[in-house]
């Protein structure tokens, strides 16, 4: 068939393409999860330290 390198060479391309954009779109979501993970954490140890002030008070 006339063109079928072509073709395979557009579809490769187009994979690459998309596996490109869904690799960078899991590691955006890891990294607003990582960041949404260490805020909770602080807020705990934060909380965690009011409540040892408090009790040793």
């Amino acid at each position: 068939m006339p063109g079928a390198g072509r073709a395979e060479v557009y579809f490769i391309a187009a994979m690459m393409i998309l596996i490109i954009i869904l690799s960078v779109a899991a590691v955006v979501i890891f990294f607003k999860t990582y960041k949404k993970e260490m805020r909770e954490k602080e807020d705990r140890l934060a909380k965690k330290q009011a409540q040892t002030k408090t009790d040793q008070n």
